[in-house]
């Protein structure tokens, strides 16, 4: 896979209690935080990410912050990644993305509303592995919202880098309706579409499938329950979506099949 760095900041100072050089830095992150369009963004984010760690899947990594002023209220910090030196195309640019779109570069089935139909080929076929289990993650927790969410190296000659970010449409936020999103989570026809669908490798979709069955209770417990409230989430809210993404296994590769082959 990949290595994703992340970036610094310009300045830096030595930790004087260092034995081993190390210096005091700070690192560039987009902050979320609740809001009503997404009453659960926080903790959906952290454990969308915990989970997609878990099973090593290129996503920008993210951490639960606060600020000293507000010690009482948390925000996750999704760390942004180092793109000096990379030729990535975003797909989170939105004005561009009707640009090459010809019909030409449409597979049967694929995914069109959302543009970058050129790049999205171009990624499948540059990334065949990363963008199966990308997409296999995300109908497991529910995110339709990957079209704007990812960047990566689309020339061949790189060395290569793409990362998935930003889950905060996934899990208790697929919706801002607390209820209608755990109806969504608990139905086995959501998501109905994916921005890789029909361009990504059986084989892969396959064996993404079966690492995310095998993942243990334990596992899956320690990623996505936590011994507080995460935002607006309570422990009981964070132990039933927990409950409902183990019985999403069952139905898992049914999805997968529909959707994305």
């Amino acid at each position: 896979m990949p290595i994703l760095s992340y970036e610094l900041g310009a300045r830096s100072t030595p930790n004087d209690r260092s034995t081993t050089g190390a210096r005091d830095g700070y690192v560039a992150a987009i902050i979320k935080q609740d809001s009503e369009l997404r009453p659960a963004q926080i903790y959906s984010e952290l454990a969308a990410n915990r989970l997609a760690q878990f099973l090593g899947l290129p996503v920008a990594v993210g951490v639960v912050v606060q600020s000293r002023r507000t010690p009482d209220s948390l925000r996750f910090a999704s760390l942004k990644a180092a793109e000096a030196g990379l030729d990535c195309y975003d797909f989170t640019d939105h004005d561009a993305s009707f640009d090459d779109d010809g019909d030409g570069d449409i597979v049967p089935g694929m995914h069109v509303e959302s543009g970058h139909v050129s790049a999205l080929r171009k990624v499948c076929e540059r990334y065949p592995l990363e963008t199966a289990q990308i997409a296999v993650f995300d109908l497991w927790i529910g995110n339709d919202d990957r079209p704007g969410n990812l960047k990566a190296a689309l020339e061949k000659e790189s060395f290569g880098a793409i990362f998935a970010m930003d889950q905060g449409a996934s899990l208790l936020s697929c919706t801002d309706r607390r209820l209608e999103a755990l109806a969504l989570l608990n139905s086995p026809d959501f998501p109905r579409f994916h921005a890789f669908q029909k361009l990504v490798s059986a084989m892969y979709c396959g064996e993404m499938i079966e690492r995310i069955c095998a993942i243990p209770d334990w596992a899956m417990y320690a990623a996505m329950t936590f011994d507080d409230n995460v935002g607006s989430v309570t422990i009981a809210e964070q132990y039933e979506v927990c409950e409902i993404l183990k019985e999403r296994r069952r139905f898992l590769r049914e999805l997968v099949e529909r959707i994305l082959l």
